[in-house]
């Protein structure tokens, strides 16, 4: 998609007194309803003059009663984004920003506007504002987020039970002919029977460089946590025609009552029902790494993704 910009002028002008708020405010606001959005750029322009005016002290003449004005001052202002995300969060980027950033499941941005006007060691402040700042972005998918269950479409045994304390993920193929954006992903049936704590993170893997190649932050759990979807937001990109390893690190501690319902498939490869992926095969590792061992018990994983 093309690359957008938003923009925001502020040419104000008046004075600040005793007890009013010492800094100035504004912002423009764009809605993008939970796209994936890369932010190229952000900068601003302009400065801020300020005169403050203070009272006379001991070494002022009788006469001279009046207010004396001091100096005018330069400043610059603060550019700044609030992001607000689809969950719920919102995050702050300061700027200017040179470096490219992704986002996924971007509800709005805020472009802010922020100058100091006051002075307390002033009676009042003469300001005066003329300042610009702007955002570049680009809207990397646009369509509705769509959950794939990845064991949904598969005919097979549901296994209640299995103890889980590595890493396990589907090999899957996207079918989506565009790219696809993650969002977030959750692991279902998973089982904790005991007073203890559990960490689960979201991976994906690249199948041919086994390269770890999505961002999340890990979960720490406390138990008993007895099949409560485990939700984690994950940020990667899925290549149209491309192969991942899609799954779940969990590691409780102590480990004994950390296990899982998972599922297992009658046979390989089977299309799961959003058509977007082909799982190809299941697999596992007692680490926090690639999945490389065969293993035919496939975790409940829930992918939420965006068209690119």
């Amino acid at each position: 998609m093309a690359k957008e910009w938003l923009n925001h002028y502020v040419d104000v002008e008046g004075w600040w007194l005793q007890g009013q708020p010492e800094f100035f405010k504004s912002s423009n606001t764009v809605s993008l309803g939970g796209a994936s959005v890369r932010i190229y750029e952000t900068a601003r322009s302009g400065d801020v003059v300020l005169s403050p005016v203070f009272r006379c002290g001991w070494w002022c003449r009788p006469w001279r009663v009046r207010p004396a004005m001091c100096f005018s001052s330069y400043g610059s202002a603060e550019v700044y984004l609030k992001i607000f995300f689809s969950d719920g969060r919102s995050e702050y980027l300061c700027g200017p920003l040179g470096t490219p950033v992704d986002l996924v499941g971007v509800e709005r941005i805020e472009l802010a506007l922020l100058f100091l006007i006051g002075n307390a060691a002033a009676d009042r402040v003469l300001y005066r504002g003329l300042v610009n700042g702007h955002c570049v972005y680009e809207r990397l998918s646009s369509g509705p987020a769509v959950d794939s269950n990845l064991i949904s479409g598969a005919t097979g045994t549901a296994m209640p039970g299995q103890s889980y304390n590595e890493t396990r993920a589907l090999d899957v193929t996207v079918l989506s002919p565009t790219d696809l954006s993650v969002e977030r992903m959750v692991l279902e049936g998973y089982h904790y029977g005991s007073s203890g704590s559990i960490v689960v993170g979201a991976r994906i893997y690249d199948s041919t460089t086994q390269a770890l190649i999505s961002t999340s932050q890990d979960v720490n759990l406390s138990g008993p946590s007895i099949g409560v979807p485990i939700s984690i937001p994950v940020s990667a990109t899925l290549v149209s025609g491309g192969s991942y390893r899609v799954g779940f690190y969990v590691l409780g501690n102590p480990q004994s009552p950390s296990s899982a319902d998972v599922f297992l498939p009658a046979s390989f490869p089977y299309t799961e029902s959003t058509g977007l992926f082909r799982i190809n095969s299941t697999h596992s590792v007692g680490a926090d790494a690639f999945p490389q061992n065969p293993n035919q018990a496939a975790p409940r994983v829930t992918i939420r993704t965006q068209q690119i």
